[in-house]
């Protein structure tokens, strides 16, 4: 995300403790213990949506009225 954004700083922050974490697809292949279904929600996929969607909303804070 910090590389895409159009903002000069950006910092991305995680709540602690949310209930879940986004595995990435190297900890999916490699049988991570956050990565199996049992702990998780939301896989690779997931995160990469997010990132993209974070991305429409924060370019949107740059559009032209």
């Amino acid at each position: 995300m910090k590389a895409r954004s159009k903002a000069v700083q950006m910092f991305v922050a995680q709540l602690a403790g949310s209930g879940s974490y986004v595995p990435t697809e190297r900890s999916v292949a490699g049988g991570a213990y956050g990565a199996i279904p049992e702990s998780t929600e939301v896989g690779p996929e997931g995160g990469r949506e997010l990132v993209e969607q974070t991305l429409e909303l924060l370019d949107s804070l740059w559009a032209e009225k």
